[in-house]
């Protein structure tokens, strides 16, 4: 379900000027290689805590109202790299921008850049139509992404400009005798054999071999130590044959998300996070502080793609977030509830015969 911020009431003349002198890029104006920076000052400034934003923009030898500087930091927010504006007090690195700067090895790195070029969906959707294909020339580029992007022509240039500028800096995009060739890559499935099953959450007669999550990807149960839940869950879901992972979300760890967590999000086909319940922790109020973190790392990363396990009653203000939310208290329903809720959630995938 998209959303979009109401439209203010305008003169019709002011209107036929907005539309002949700006145009709407559904896609970062700047290329990977020009936002890194960013996110490597904020590293290099702070050990990747946040950074005022004047100071920030200081370190780059600009100001915060430089035309670039604004549009640098909406590129590297698009990417999933840092979140904050020109007009945000202090910019912050995401869990992605921290693998990009202060990775463990190599490979994390080149997975983070791999991830952050797939983060704007005009990229990801380019990339896995041309999958394992030559990289289109002007007018077949421009066909496709007008068509099935929504890129206005005049900006098709631009795009594919951009498009190849990061696949060549990823790797998703190299040099196959004497072309430039898209990697073969395994996109999202969207479709499904049945409506009826979605929406009616009706599981019981599905086997294992019939439920299933993304090839070569799992779903990831995150809870606090020792909470049973999550482990009956592990347990039920491995039953079905379905990849599954279990992290703990852990208080005493000094980032704000755990290197584990921060890892298994980024390779996860989807999340289930149990809430904690008050007894599972000494200090409860600050496990409830980095399950909310962790819980805002899960959604940025995996979108409408995680499921919350909750008491209701213990935790009422979960029930009002915009995600789908499962009461872990439901009476002998809440493993058919949580099955139903992954399958409207394209965790995993139904297949019938």
């Amino acid at each position: 379900m998209g959303f979009s911020l109401p439209q203010t009431p305008q003169s019709h003349e002011s209107d036929i000027m907005a539309r002949r002198t700006r145009l709407t890029r559904p896609y970062p104006v700047n290329t990977l290689e020009e936002v890194l920076p960013i996110a490597e000052t904020i590293q290099g400034a702070s050990g990747g805590h946040p950074v005022p934003t004047e100071l920030l923009a200081k370190e780059l030898g600009t100001t915060v109202k430089s035309s670039a500087f604004v549009q640098r930091l909406g590129s590297s927010s698009r990417y999933g790299i840092t979140t904050g504006s020109h007009t945000s007090e202090q910019i912050s690195l995401t869990p992605l921008g921290e693998s990009l700067t202060a990775p463990r090895d190599p490979a994390e790195r080149s997975d983070a850049l791999r991830a952050a070029a797939g983060q704007p969906d005009v990229f990801r959707k380019f990339y896995d139509i041309h999958s394992g294909k030559p990289l289109p020339e002007i007018p077949y580029a421009s066909n496709t992404l007008v068509r099935e992007m929504g890129v206005n022509q005049e900006l098709t240039e631009e795009c594919l400009r951009i498009i190849r500028a990061n696949g060549l800096l990823t790797g998703i995009v190299a040099e196959q005798s004497g072309s430039l060739v898209v990697e073969a890559r395994k996109g999202v499935q969207e479709n499904y054999d049945t409506n009826s099953s979605q929406e009616s959450g009706e599981c019981d007669s599905l086997g294992g071999d019939n439920l299933r999550s993304e090839d070569q990807t799992f779903v990831l149960i995150l809870s606090a130590d020792g909470d049973p839940a999550a482990k009956e869950i592990e347990s039920l879901i491995a039953t079905l044959s379905i990849p599954v992972r279990g992290a703990e979300i852990d208080s005493l760890v000094s980032q704000v998300i755990s290197p584990t967590v921060s890892k298994e999000l980024r390779s996860a086909r989807g999340c289930i996070l149990v809430w904690p319940l008050s007894e599972w922790a000494e200090d409860h109020q600050r496990l409830l502080a980095r399950t909310w973190m962790t819980f805002g790392a899960a959604t940025f990363q995996l979108g409408e793609r995680v499921v919350v396990v909750a008491d209701i009653s213990d935790e009422p203000e979960v029930g009002e977030i915009d995600i789908t939310v499962i009461d872990r208290h439901a009476d002998g329903g809440m493993f058919r509830d949580l099955m139903s809720a992954m399958v409207r959630t394209s965790i995993i995938q139904v297949s019938m015969g």
